[in-house]
C-alpha cells in the first residue's frame, strides 16, 4: 500500500511539473535549440530526478522537446516551413475554438481582456519581451478556455508549445515594439459590439501577423531558428 501511495505521489509531482513546463514553453521561455537538463529542472523545482525525467519525457512525446542524441534533449529548431504549418494550424483551430467561446464571454471577461491588453501595451513600450509573450498567451487562452472544448483546447496547447520558442526568437529580432497592429483591440471591440464574425476575423488576423513577421524575417535575411 505504501508503495502505491509513493507511486501516486511521484505521478502527481510529475504531472504538476509537466504543467509548469508546458506553460513556460507556451510563453516562449525556452529558446530553439536550447538543451534541457533534467538535473537542472529537478533542482529548480525542488523535486527528485524521477518526476523531472517523467515530465520531460512526456513533453518529448508531445513534440515540444526532442532527443538530439541518445542522451541530450533539446527544444526543437523548426524550419520556416514547419513554423508556417504551425501558424496555419493555429489559425484554423483557434478561429473555431473562438467561435465556440463567443457565447460564453461575459462582460467581466471583456474587462479582463482589456486589462491584459493594457499590460501587453506596457510590455511593448518598455521592450519587455518576456512580459509581452506571457501576456499574449494569457490573453488568447482566457478566450479559448471559455469554449469548454475537450478536443480543440488540448490541440491548441500542443501547437502553442511548438510555437512559443520560435515566435520568441522572431519577435526578439524585430523587437516587440515593431509589432504595430493591435489586433487585440479589434478582438475586444468586436466583443463589445457582439459581432461574432468580426471577433473570429480579428483572432485570425492576429495569428496571421505571426506569418507576416516570419515573412519579414525571411526577406530581411535573418537566420531562422
Amino acid at each position: 500500500m505504501a508503495g502505491n501511495n509513493e507511486d501516486f505521489s511521484l505521478k502527481t509531482v510529475a504531472s504538476e511539473l509537466h504543467r509548469k513546463l508546458r506553460l513556460r514553453m507556451c510563453e516562449g521561455e525556452f529558446a530553439p535549440g536550447e538543451a534541457i537538463s533534467i538535473r537542472r529542472i529537478a533542482a529548480e523545482y525542488g523535486t527528485s530526478m524521477m518526476p523531472a525525467r517523467e515530465a520531460v519525457r512526456w513533453m518529448v512525446a508531445e513534440g515540444a522537446l526532442e532527443f538530439a542524441d541518445s542522451r541530450k534533449i533539446i527544444v526543437p529548431t523548426h524550419s520556416r516551413q514547419r513554423f508556417y504549418e504551425i501558424l496555419y494550424a493555429r489559425k484554423s483551430l483557434e478561429t473555431q475554438i473562438s467561435r465556440q467561446s463567443f457565447p460564453h464571454i461575459e462582460r467581466e471577461d471583456i474587462r479582463h481582456l482589456e486589462e491584459l491588453d493594457d499590460r501587453i501595451d506596457e510590455s511593448i513600450e518598455s521592450g519587455d519581451l518576456s512580459s509581452y509573450m506571457r501576456g499574449n498567451y494569457q490573453f488568447h487562452f482566457h478566450i479559448y478556455r471559455l469554449s469548454g472544448s475537450k478536443v480543440l483546447l488540448p490541440l491548441v496547447e500542443l501547437l502553442w508549445m511548438q510555437y512559443g520558442p520560435s515566435m520568441r526568437f522572431i519577435a526578439s529580432r524585430w523587437r516587440s515594439s515593431r509589432i504595430a497592429d493591435d489586433y487585440h483591440q479589434r478582438i475586444i471591440r468586436a466583443l463589445d459590439e457582439g459581432d461574432r464574425e468580426a471577433f473570429c476575423d480579428a483572432i485570425a488576423a492576429d495569428i496571421e501577423q505571426g506569418i507576416e513577421l516570419l515573412t519579414r524575417q525571411t526577406h530581411a535575411g535573418v537566420s531562422a531558428q
